[in-house]
């Protein structure tokens, strides 16, 4: 009996991921999302080219600020998963989606998972995107441990990226507003909290996110174990209000 509810549960939560993923894929927000993504990455790296040119820095400190330009892609799988929901609110299907899934909580956590897997490959094109703009620029970089640790934790954080953008989805709702919202934070308050008040603005998200990158700007960085629980905690608090927020709707 019990292995039949878990493949019961096991078959409704694969068809749900696959819903989802058929939802992210129907229209083109996804596609146009990461094109710009990595569009101004590659600005982004050609600009950082340019600086350490002009700075005569070379080798592996040259390819490291080049390749960290990747970092950006976090903003782009950002929008991705906020995708997911508002997208729902847009053309008004959550009426269809709740009644092939009457457990909010099950369709809360899907599209966070599907947001975490889709940021996992947005990672790893931003990264790639980098590190091509960097060895066109002369400044390929050498696979040593902190280049691998640099690749590697802009990937975890493009993956992580997602869920919380599904949760912004849900609070804001509205799809322009949300998208505004995650540019606005992420690029102007939050970047100028973390300048104007580091002791603060490293136990933000840009802030635990930077550590995890060994910023050399981030003047006072997080131990790595504080900066991922520091992440992963802003996802989970943020997911439990969102769905907070939608069973809230659903009683009124």
């Amino acid at each position: 009996m019990s292995d039949g509810m878990s493949s019961g549960m096991s078959s409704g939560m694969s068809s749900e991921l696959a819903s989802e993923f058929r939802k992210l894929w129907a229209g083109r927000g996804l596609l146009y999302t990461v094109a710009i993504g990595l569009g101004l990455i590659a600005m982004a790296g050609y600009g950082t080219i340019q600086t350490v040119n002009d700075q005569g820095t070379t080798g592996a400190d040259a390819a490291e600020q080049i390749v960290r330009q990747g970092f950006a892609g976090l903003l782009f799988a950002t929008v991705a998963g906020s995708l997911l929901v508002t997208g729902e609110y847009r053309h008004r299907t959550w009426t269809r989606t709740y009644l092939i899934t009457p457990r909010r909580g099950r369709v809360l956590a899907a599209k966070a998972l599907v947001a975490f897997l889709v940021g996992i490959p947005v990672g790893v094109l931003s990264v790639l995107t980098s590190t091509l703009v960097a060895v066109l620029g002369g400044h390929a970089p050498t696979y040593t441990g902190d280049m691998i640790r640099l690749n590697a934790m802009i990937v975890v954080i493009s993956a992580l990226a997602g869920p919380w953008g599904v949760a912004l989805g849900y609070l804001i709702r509205n799809q322009v507003a949300t998208v505004i919202a995650i540019v606005a934070y992420t690029s102007g308050i939050e970047a100028v909290l973390i300048v104007a008040a580091p002791s603060f603005g490293r136990f933000l998200p840009g802030g635990a996110q930077l550590s995890l990158l060994h910023d050399p700007e981030l003047t006072m960085p997080l131990q790595a174990w504080a900066a991922v629980a520091v992440l992963l905690g802003y996802v989970a608090v943020a997911l439990v209000c969102a769905l907070r927020r939608e069973r809230t709707a659903e009683a009124l």
